[in-house]
């Protein structure tokens, strides 16, 4: 498949670009600095702002799906980049006709907040701008009709893949409790497998790591 990566450089972003190219799709990653990302067979990378439709519109040019891992890292101030770049991608596919996106977000968000644990909880208080943010980026997304799918990873670690993710629908979900922790790599694994198989269209899924 024809893949657009937002995010390519980051924490879990990185390892969903080597997932993608070790399985062999063609991937495209809109970064703000190329010189990030060396040449591979199969990576392109296109210099834009995810902010700007038009270079989003530029890089999804064929794609048949896009993923993102946009984030802010430990920033607390998120200055609405998650909004700002839903808006433009959503402009971006009636520009391009991509209809397939999957949006790594975090559990905590919108719906998933009252069914999180009070530890969790403390956490989100410490950048509560940063929940809001994702939450405003992803009301604009869920009101379309665009094949969507939103994943919720608990605690990100960056310990090695394991192959093992629980995957449940956050309207079945009645709470999720403790600090529960998935590996970076297998969310991105997830993100792949979803995007490139098309399951969970218009859902949101709760991830962590399985037993």
């Amino acid at each position: 498949m024809r893949l657009l990566l937002l995010g390519a450089t980051g924490t879990t972003g990185a390892p969903l670009t080597e997932a993608a190219l070790r399985a062999g799709h063609e991937v495209t990653a809109l970064v703000r600095n190329p010189g990030k990302l060396p040449e591979r067979p199969g990576l392109r990378t296109v210099a834009g702002d995810v902010r700007d439709p038009r270079s989003l519109a530029t890089a999804a040019d064929k794609a048949d799906a896009l993923i993102s891992t946009l984030g802010v890292g430990a920033s607390r101030d998120p200055d609405n980049l998650i909004r700002d770049s839903m808006r433009a991608v959503i402009a971006a596919t009636e520009q391009t006709g991509l209809r397939r996106l999957v949006i790594q977000s975090a559990f905590g968000v919108g719906a998933s907040y009252p069914k999180s644990s009070v530890m969790m909880r403390l956490g989100y208080h410490l950048a509560p701008a940063v929940f809001r943010d994702k939450a405003a980026g992803e009301d604009q997304l869920t009101n379309t009709d665009l094949d969507w799918t939103l994943a919720y990873p608990g605690v990100l670690t960056n310990r090695p893949r394991t192959g093992h993710i629980a995957a449940i629908d956050l309207r079945e979900l009645d709470r999720l409790p403790g600090l529960p922790r998935i590996a970076r790599a297998d969310v991105a694994d997830f993100l792949l497998h979803t995007a490139t198989t098309g399951t969970w269209i218009r859902s949101i899924a709760v991830l962590t790591a399985s037993k």
